[in-house]
């Protein structure tokens, strides 16, 4: 079976390239597959060198006709089975001038398309849905990494406030594109830590996870430490998005503030320290998942953009563990070290069980990897682009 992965990234994006880099592992896991990744020349993380399934391809910046026939290029090269855009056609529309070619030809010859989306949540605003419903036409399946019943009513919930369109009209885009949606549940790391039995744990994590964002998060836990009742000892994971001197910054804190604290830019097993923690405190990405995995007690401090470009997919997220698992909510931008302390330490006293969410909602890789075989009926290939 050949697949070929895109992925647009002008910014640099990270959490959607970690979440494909989950989805090829898990399709490889299937053997006899040979997965081609066309990503911008700008993501480097994860590494080119941690994709295991094929050749990666970089997309130099260029004008989007130029582009669409690189694009064009590579699609014909791979001779793939399927086309998978990450996010596009529900978000990163700036791509759409560039890539429409490739859908078109892929399309005409057969090539199944496919759209890997890690939350039921778009970007457009209520005038700009008919293209939405254009380009969704293209596609045989769109899938969205979460289990149906559980993001997509708080995603509805949280939507007006980026002020673009109503919960109203965000529901229905999912009821419109129900035949074509596929909720396979959250996409984990491949190899998942046992659940702990309780909740305990044996250290504070404190996280930005990718780290593009919520820098006042580090610096308050740093200065927060000395004001916990809790002598725990604190882990704190900046993000490999960290600039140089973000760290140098927090490294200079820490001289004079940092007892009982361990700064790390980044870890190969994010997911370990997790588990091993009494409580985790972050900005509410994909993580969240993994903390309920984990049934970990959590303060979140949801990213939610900036004035002109609000995001309201952290604070749905945020919502959803607070109604699941009693994690408390802290906003970014009246938060303090005596605030954070005071969250903390409340979570540390936290003695309910918390959620024993159903394992099965965490197979996400796996659900699109099979789904993905069974319509390609064990990788019959499709005729020449």
């Amino acid at each position: 079976m050949r697949g070929l992965f895109y992925h647009f990234s002008p910014a640099k994006d990270i959490g959607h390239g970690v979440h494909l880099f989950r989805l090829a592992s898990a399709l490889a896991a299937g053997g006899r597959t040979e997965l081609t990744l066309l990503r911008d020349a700008s993501a480097d993380y994860p590494p080119a060198s941690a994709w295991k399934y094929g050749p990666v391809i970089s997309l130099k910046p260029g004008t989007p006709a130029a582009r669409a026939a690189r694009i064009l290029r590579e699609l014909r090269a791979a001779s793939p089975d399927f086309l998978a855009t990450a996010f596009f056609p529900l978000g990163r529309t700036g791509c759409a001038a560039e890539i429409e070619p490739a859908l078109k030809a892929a399309r005409a010859a057969g090539v199944a398309l496919y759209s890997t989306v890690p939350m039921p949540y778009f970007s457009h605003n209520e005038r700009a849905l008919p293209e939405l419903f254009r380009f969704a036409q293209y596609y045989d399946r769109i899938f969205i990494n979460s289990p149906l019943g559980y993001d997509l009513r708080y995603m509805a919930a949280a939507a007006p406030a980026e002020r673009r369109v109503s919960a109203l009209s965000f529901a229905r885009v999912f009821d419109r594109l129900k035949d074509k949606l596929c909720f396979t549940g959250y996409v984990l790391p491949e190899k998942k830590p046992a659940r702990p039995r309780g909740r305990g744990g044996k250290f504070i994590l404190v996280h930005r996870f990718c780290g593009p964002t919520s820098p006042g998060i580090v610096t308050c836990a740093i200065l927060a430490k000395k004001l916990l009742k809790s002598r725990l000892p604190m882990v704190i994971v900046s993000g490999p998005a960290s600039t140089p001197g973000e760290m140098r910054g927090w490294r200079a804190l820490l001289a004079k503030e940092g007892a009982g604290i361990k700064l790390l830019k980044e870890t190969p097993n994010f997911f370990g320290l997790l588990a091993g923690c009494a409580v985790s405190v972050g900005t509410a990405g994909g993580t969240v998942y993994e903390a309920l995995y984990l049934n970990r007690r959590s303060v979140l401090i949801p990213y939610k953009g900036r004035p002109g470009a609000e995001r309201s997919d952290q604070l749905a997220r945020a919502a959803m563990l607070r109604d699941l698992a009693g994690a408390a909510v802290l906003d970014y931008d009246s938060l303090t070290p005596a605030s954070l302390a005071a969250a903390i330490d409340a979570a540390l006293l936290d003695r309910s069980p918390g959620c024993a969410a159903p394992a099965g909602i965490f197979s996400g890789a796996e659900v699109f990897a099979r789904t993905v075989r069974h319509d390609l009926g064990g990788g019959k290939r499709a005729q020449a682009v």
